[in-house]
């Protein structure tokens, strides 16, 4: 079990630092060109609804959160294969949280000492409303330090996507899922993160 950190950072979004071709890649929902929709953060509006509560909200910890398209479109698939069989789970066709980022392509970056297969996702159904998911989820302990990085295994995933699926007549009709990993590739600064260091 992880223990709860107390760290306390103000989110501060900067892509000033980031090369071009990582800027492809990784938006900062803060950027004024994407600032009212947080495009890269979901397919639709509910899915960026919910990242910019996630992003901007006053408990968040971590210093650096960037929307990535292609967590974006993982969650808007899990979302949708929830809606399609009915049920909220972590595990599905897709396989675990883990491995569906893995299978996808994304450069997941995990630690050694990592137990378990699912160190980046929350989900959640039967809620309409990005206020609501955001308030069930600060209220879940395991959903809570995941999303707000409440632990220092959790302080450094800088990554979010976030997927919004409804289906009429489904058990829980409407479905949420949300990605926020840590990528295998530079810092923000152009300089190798620690855990690539440690490789060479």
């Amino acid at each position: 079990m992880l223990k709860s950190g107390q760290a306390a950072l103000a989110v501060l979004i900067n892509l000033s630092m980031l090369s071009s071709a990582e800027s492809a890649e990784l938006k900062s929902p803060t950027d004024s060109s994407n600032i009212e929709t947080y495009e890269d953060c979901g397919l639709n509006q509910k899915a960026q609804d919910l990242a910019k509560l996630i992003v901007t909200d006053s408990e968040q910890n971590r210093s650096e959160l960037y929307c990535n398209a292609l967590l974006s479109e993982v969650a808007q698939n899990k979302a949708e294969e929830m809606a399609a069989a009915g049920k909220v789970s972590h595990n599905g066709s897709g396989g675990t949280p883990n491995l569906r980022l893995i299978k996808a392509g994304y450069p997941l970056n995990l630690p050694a000492e990592a137990e378990g297969e699912n160190h980046v996702e929350a989900i959640l159904g039967g809620y309409s409303d990005p206020e609501e998911v955001i308030d069930m989820f600060r209220n879940s302990y395991y959903h809570r330090i995941h999303l707000f990085a409440e632990d220092p295994f959790f302080l450094e995933q800088n990554e979010i996507g976030v997927g919004y699926a409804a289906k009429w007549f489904s058990p829980h009709v409407d479905y949420w899922v949300v990605y926020i990993a840590k990528g295998n590739r530079e810092s923000i600064n152009g300089e190798p993160s620690k855990s690539e260091e440690d490789s060479h």
